[in-house]
């Protein structure tokens, strides 16, 4: 198995782990808003994971628009694949903003209702969105890409985080959110 720390698609797939953990997270965050007792405590919760997604899913999307597809777009079959999943990004980025705001409108009973339907549909569009990825996309890139592509998407992967785009397999890119109110997980 290649080592994350150097393999961008290995750190892409990574991002994907820890995607699916803050779903979990702001599903069962997204259910506390019922409990009045509980409501402050969600909402503090959802707000970290929304954080979550408008700071790191944003970046995985970039590393994917601007490092990834572009290489791969010289395979005429992947190409629509590519075009969907760059539709696909955005509408996740609707589907947050649609979020976010229902939370900012209305932390109590309305969103004990809406909250928890734009979670599941949130939940369900990105897991046949990485289905698609890992098993379609990540493969082709290793059947195509040589090492040295791979080497220069790792950078502009690294740059993008502001660590110079060395590489460094000391550091990696950790995709650990912050996680207010004690919640764990992160790769």
């Amino acid at each position: 198995m290649p080592d994350d720390r150097i393999d961008p698609l290995e750190k892409l797939a990574a991002a994907h782990r820890s995607l699916e953990e803050n779903l979990n997270d702001i599903e069962r965050a997204a259910r506390g808003l019922g409990d009045p007792r509980g409501r402050a405590a969600a909402l503090e919760g959802l707000s970290g994971v929304i954080a979550y997604f408008e700071r790191s899913m944003i970046r995985h999307q970039e590393d994917e628009e601007r490092s990834l597809f572009p290489r791969l777009a010289v395979l005429e079959s992947l190409a629509p694949t590519l075009e969907r999943l760059r539709k696909e990004h955005k509408a996740h980025q609707r589907a947050i903003d649609e979020l976010r705001a229902a939370i900012e409108r209305d932390g109590g009973a309305g969103a004990a209702l809406e909250v928890p339907q734009l979670v599941d549909r949130l939940r369900a569009d990105y897991q046949r969105h990485i289905a698609c990825e890992e098993q379609e996309v990540f493969p082709a890139a290793r059947r195509f890409l040589q090492p040295s592509a791979m080497h220069a998407i790792m950078n502009e992967m690294e740059t993008r985080r502001g660590r110079g785009g060395q590489g460094n397999p000391a550091k990696g890119i950790s995709g650990r959110p912050h996680r207010p109110g004690g919640l764990r997980r992160g790769p």
